[in-house]
This record gives structure tokens, C-alpha cells and sequence, in this order.
């Protein structure tokens, strides 16, 4: 997680549109480490800087579109110990803020918003994600954690990190999943809106009653299901629905099998054809479950096989959670 080389951030190198890690690490080392190495050289080894927190630029799928908000110079996150930045802290951002040019990299940085350079501490930014600053450990902290955030957490890119006290950081996040009850609780639910969306409401009753805006509805639903439960597959934490399909392309496996389907329900132009297809998805995620050992065939089954997997928790502690927290999935 070391920060880039600076020496290979020739702004030449580089056309629009820029991802905004790419113009933050250009815009840090060419225009703002100079003025820190002038008028802050003491805090240089304790600073930390990256694109770091939330929006499609921490991710990496950022695009022209992304410009309008939270893009640029305010995404360099400087992070420093508490005691710099009472010291330094409103000093380091003035000075920062007062050289960010009109013009950089061929960006007219005057429309971008905010234009305000934020100076945290790593553990009042992670505390963001999870209010112990670090990866869940126990039990109740892992069923309590939110999905999107610890994708977040475990996302961002280094730009500036002497210490390495950010890249550790990144990398714990990164090193970290879920137990395997809980994974399996987390399949379960997914499967069973698969299940409730897709093989039973949407294909098996609206599109046999030719209720197109109730399969929409359904539809929506259901494919955002089918892609966080690859996610979790994969062991990735899944990103919230705007980027879903964008972090499902990137898996390393199975997405290959799911996605002509989905570009075939994309396109589908009558309830029948979405319905049916809808049904093969369904069928191809059993024979992912299958070959996953966690169901023992690929035929079809009631609530497709979430309260199977269910059964197959062995923690206590889980199966109360589960009885509290969803108790259609309960099941000893």
C-alpha cells in the first residue's frame, strides 16, 4: 500500500478524463508536498495522505460524470496525530487551499466542490466505517457491520505514507471477512430475496399476469441480490447498489456465467422473456451453490435453499441472532 513514486507521476502521461486517485496523487506530490516539505518539514514523517472514505473515486470507478461533486483536490485526505493537527492543522489547510491552481492537468478546479483540503486523524475517519476504527472481531460486531462500509473501509488508494500507518490501516480492513456463520447468514438472506424477487414473484406470478411495472419493481430487486450474493462468493464486501454491477465485473469468479443473463434481461423487451430469464439466473446460481458445497444438487427448491444453507450454522450465537434478526430463515 506504499504511496507512488512520485517520480513516475509525469502529468504528460496521463488524458482525460483522469481517475481522481491519478490527479490526487499528481496534484499532492506536484504542487502540495512542496509547500508542506517548505513551511511544515516537522510533520512530514507523521502525515499520511490518500483518497480515502466514500464515492466512486476511493473505488476506482470514478468517470467525467463524477466531476459535478466531492471530486479533486478536496478527495487528498491528509491525516495526522491529534496533537499536529491542533498545532498545524488550520495552517497546513490554508496553505494547501491557497496554491490549488485554477488549472491543473487540464481541469478547470474553480467548478469543483468542495474546494477544501480536510486534515483527520486515521482512526477518526475509520470510526466512520466502524466505531472501533478497526475490523469488526467479535461475533455481535460482524453481524452489526454494515456491508457498504467495510467495502469502503478496505477500498481508497495511498498517496503519501512514511509511517505506512495508512496502508496498515487499508490492508487490516483488506485482511479481514466475515466469520463463516455469518457469511452463511449473509448468503441466506441474500438468497432468499433472490428467491422471494425473482424465481417466485417475479417469474413464477407477475410476469404470468403480465404486471410489467410490479416486475420492474421485482426485477430491481432481484438483480441487486443476485450481485451482492456473488460478492460475497467471491469474499468481497458488497458495495452499495449504484456500484454493485461495477464491483460484480471485477470478480474473479462466476460472473462470467451470471452475466450474459443479465445483459439478455437488460435488453428484454416482453414479461415472458424477462421472467424466463430471470428463471435461468436463478438456475445458474444453484449450480454455483452446488459446486460451492454449500447445496447438495442444482434442482429447484422453495426459498432457493437460504433456510438449507441456514442449517448448516453451527455457532449459537448466530442461530440467535438469526432468530431475532430474521426469523423467516429460522429454521431448527
Amino acid at each position: 500500500m506504499n504511496e507512488q513514486d512520485s517520480s513516475q507521476l509525469n502529468p504528460e502521461n496521463y488524458a482525460l478524463p483522469l481517475k481522481g486517485h491519478t490527479y490526487c496523487k499528481i496534484l499532492f506530490h506536484e504542487v502540495f508536498l512542496p509547500v508542506l516539505k517548505e513551511r511544515f518539514p516537522d510533520v512530514l514523517p507523521r502525515l499520511s495522505a490518500g483518497v480515502i472514505g466514500v464515492g466512486s473515486d476511493v473505488l476506482g470507478a470514478d468517470d467525467e460524470l463524477s466531476y459535478d461533486h466531492d471530486w479533486g483536490p478536496s478527495k487528498c485526505q491528509l491525516l495526522l496525530p491529534e496533537q499536529d493537527i491542533v498545532a498545524y492543522g488550520s495552517s497546513i489547510s490554508e496553505a494547501l487551499e491557497a496554491v490549488i491552481p485554477d488549472e491543473f492537468l487540464g481541469i478547470d478546479t474553480t467548478t469543483l466542490r468542495p474546494k477544501t483540503i480536510g486534515i483527520s486523524t486515521i482512526n477518526a475517519v475509520y470510526r466512520g466505517f466502524h466505531a472501533s476504527a478497526y475490523p469488526p472481531v467479535t461475533i455481535e460486531e460482524w453481524a452489526a457491520a454494515d456491508d457498504n462500509n467495510l467495502c469502503y473501509a478496505s477500498s481508497g488508494f495511498v498517496l503519501y505514507d512514511p509511517s505506512n500507518a495508512l496502508s496498515e490501516r487499508i490492508s487490516a480492513f483488506q485482511n479481514a471477512y466475515y466469520p463463516t456463520d455469518i457469511w452463511k447468514w449473509k448468503i441466506a438472506r441474500d438468497l432468499w430475496g433472490i428467491w422471494h424477487y425473482g424465481d417466485y414473484n417475479s417469474w413464477y406470478r407477475l410476469a404470468k399476469r403480465g404486471d410489467g411495472i410490479g416486475l420492474l419493481i421485482g426485477q430491481g430487486v432481484f438483480v441487486e441480490s443476485t450481485l451482492r450474493l456473488l460478492c460475497l462468493l467471491n469474499k468481497h464486501f458488497p458495495v452499495y447498489w449504484k456500484w454493485l454491477h461495477w464491483q460484480a465485473q471485477s470478480l474473479p469468479k462466476w460472473i462470467d456465467l451470471i452475466e450474459p443473463s443479465l445483459k439478455e434481461l437488460e435488453s428484454a423487451n416482453n414479461h415472458e422473456t424477462r421472467g424466463e430469464i430471470i428463471h435461468t439466473i436463478c438456475q445458474s446460481i444453484r449450480e454455483i451453490l452446488y459446486k460451492m458445497d454449500l447445496l447438495p444438487d442444482t434442482e429447484w427448491r422453495n426459498f432457493m435453499g437460504s433456510q438449507e444453507v441456514v442449517r448448516q450454522i453451527k455457532s449459537t450465537q448466530v442461530k440467535a441472532l438469526i432468530r431475532e434478526n430474521d426469523p423467516h430463515l429460522y429454521v431448527w
